[in-house]
């Protein structure tokens, strides 16, 4: 039997690894994961790495792969964590919670799963449809902003995930996602989304020729940009804009980092900086880590957005962001 360990840590840059042997060995006729050598866990790594398990145990259990998860011990804080977030029922290998059981804190957001909300479009406003988004969103928001009072964080975070969210259902085909997140004591807050959809560049090429899921993320994250950006009006149904993503990026990479993978690659963006690395992922995942947020979120955007607008036509793109890109 082949043992392959967890990393020492679930952390944004620590998957790579863990992500080739766990390729490596898809078809190996006995694995046991070993969760022993885990000592810690951060939000997004942590979902992105369950959704590739996730994914590798569906596989191997139809093709009648014999797997194993050992090493599990609730004397380990992280373990214990990670039980009690639902992790490893979401990994399909029992133990602790089962997803949504535990119901988080003004500290943590266990993993939770949302569902596309239905939509017909010949007999329901769109609005109808955001709405049903935003009333999930808000309990997501109020655990991960540490309050439910309309303050400049909690609209931030109401914000960033309604936007994610909603890109998530608009683009991948994808019928539910799955989001989690944590707050610190001093302030710093992480949050991620994933879904096992389509993924970036399959819904992009919609409206773009691309030629690799490098430039699709690329692509993703410029102003005006959707895979309903060249398609007749009538199809926009959720009248996306394309601004979602490049908002959030803008935002994070200013007050901390973000990630953005799909397919065989991602980028990650802080500062001024923007990396471009090989990670196989199937589906899309955002993740954000602000190390403070912004005291006047509101003005924010509409700097970003008014940045964005202007950069977009100066690229030949005529678009401007929706109303929904530009709500609080």
């Amino acid at each position: 039997m082949i043992t392959i360990s967890f990393p020492i840590r679930f952390d944004r840059d620590t998957l790579s690894d863990f992500f080739e042997e766990l390729d490596s060995n898809i078809d190996t006729a006995e694995v046991c994961l070993d969760c022993s050598t885990l000592r810690y866990s951060f939000p997004t790594a942590m979902l992105v790495a369950g959704s590739k398990i996730r994914t590798w145990v569906k596989t191997r259990h139809k093709n009648k792969l014999k797997t194993k998860k050992s090493g599990v011990h609730s004397s380990h804080s992280v373990h214990s964590y990670l039980s009690h977030l639902g992790f490893f029922n979401y990994i399909l290998m029992g133990e602790g919670n089962a997803v949504g059981q535990a119901s988080g804190s003004l500290a943590y957001l266990p993993i939770t799963r949302i569902e596309k909300p239905d939509f017909n479009s010949s007999t329901q406003s769109v609005q109808e449809w955001y709405d049903q988004i935003m009333s999930v969103v808000r309990g997501l928001a109020r655990v991960v902003s540490g309050t439910a009072a309309d303050t400049e964080e909690n609209r931030l975070y109401n914000y960033a995930l309604r936007e994610i969210i909603r890109n998530v259902f608009e683009h991948s085909e994808a019928t539910e996602c799955y989001v989690c997140g944590q707050r610190w004591w001093n302030g710093k807050v992480e949050i991620a989304v994933i879904d096992e959809g389509v993924g970036i560049c399959e819904s992009l090429k919609k409206s773009y020729h691309l030629d690799s899921d490098i430039d699709a993320l690329n692509m993703a994250i410029k102003p005006g940009v959707s895979s309903t950006s060249n398609i007749e009006l009538s199809k926009n149904i959720y009248d996306n804009s394309g601004f979602g993503l490049y908002v959030l990026s803008q935002l994070a990479s200013s007050f901390g980092w973000y990630v953005l993978g799909s397919g065989t690659s991602r980028i990650v963006g802080y500062s001024q900086d923007k990396l471009e690395e090989n990670l196989k992922f199937s589906g899309t995942y955002f993740g954000m880590q602000l190390f403070n947020s912004p005291t006047q979120f509101s003005s924010l955007l509409k700097d970003i957005i008014a940045a964005g607008e202007e950069e977009a036509e100066a690229s030949g793109i005529s678009k401007k962001a929706s109303g929904m890109s530009k709500l609080l």
